[in-house]
């Protein structure tokens, strides 16, 4: 399945660029999500989200492919699942940046999913209308974060931040699970506040988890050597 999307956002493209790669600004600009650990080149993050007063976890990992910092284009492995089991996702995500002037970027974001389980009998209209709507609220915080210079906590000791990479110092140290700085707490995602209950009726809980999952996996590509 196939799903493109693009947004505008209130920037330079070099303003973009550094902060749709910087994990810990990025992160809370969803609500809900997470990031929670890194393990070798892969990292984690997770999304809550309450559908009226029943409660969810989705988790996902995220493998950033190939990134170009010259042409703003980078490319995303993803692959994540809902806490039960019901549902899961694979996909490769492929972003770039378009200047559209000193102070504005247009985000162009193309998808290939592979869907398995339950969310598998939902269609493309479903899964498109979901993203879309969480994609308008995320460009909403995005442009806040931009226009309001967001900071972001010092690191604690021994942590990895959004600037380590295999170049960095302790980069031959053994690829285990290691906690990242936190990025300031989001609120629970209240998915019935971003839809109507209608389209939830349609489409069911899994498909929600993975059009989280989905946006996740765009805000953890792994900052590696640049082209």
């Amino acid at each position: 399945m196939q799903l493109s999307n693009e947004f505008v956002v209130d920037a330079s493209a070099d303003e973009t660029w550094a902060l749709l790669t910087d994990l810990e600004r990025v992160a809370p600009c969803m609500p809900g999500a997470a990031m929670t650990g890194r393990d070798g080149d892969r990292y984690l993050g997770t999304v809550k989200i309450k559908v009226g007063p029943i409660g969810a976890h989705f988790a996902g990992t995220a493998q950033f492919l190939e990134q170009d910092h010259a042409a703003h284009s980078a490319t995303i492995s993803m692959a994540g699942k809902d806490a039960k089991g019901a549902a899961a996702a694979n996909a490769t995500i492929r972003a770039r940046l378009e200047p559209l002037g000193p102070t504005s970027t247009r985000v162009f974001v193309d998808t290939d999913l592979d869907i398995s389980g339950r969310m598998a009998q939902f269609g493309r209209g479903a899964i498109a209308d979901v993203s879309n709507r969480m994609i308008g609220q995320f460009t909403t915080n995005l442009s806040a974060e931009i226009m309001g210079g967001g900071t972001t906590a010092a690191a604690p000791a021994g942590a990895v931040t959004a600037a380590a990479g295999p170049g960095a110092s302790g980069a031959s140290a053994p690829a285990a699970t290691r906690p990242v700085a936190a990025p300031p707490v989001s609120s629970d995602l209240n998915v019935m506040e971003l839809i109507g209950p209608g389209l939830l009726k349609e489409i069911g809980r899994p498909v929600l988890f993975f059009a989280l999952g989905y946006l996740v996996a765009r805000a953890y590509p792994r900052k590696r050597g640049q082209r």
